[in-house]
């Protein structure tokens, strides 16, 4: 099984509320119970580094260079 997106692209992950919000991808791994592959995406806020776990990819998207 192969990963939509690799370490350290740019992304954008919309979120429940419909927020988006742009990161970078850090990790993935394969969710067992839902069968989906899901991933951690870092991102910047309020000067800080935050990581969002559990991201499913269906809300993932790609900033392209």
């Amino acid at each position: 099984m192969e990963a939509r997106f690799e370490k350290g692209q740019k992304v954008k992950v919309t979120t429940k509320s419909g927020n988006s919000i742009e990161g970078a991808v850090k990790d993935w791994d394969y969710n067992y119970c839902t069968f989906e592959k899901e991933y951690a995406i870092d991102y910047l806020k309020d000067g800080k580094v935050w990581t969002m776990i559990g991201v499913p990819e269906k809300n993932i998207t790609l900033i392209l260079p």
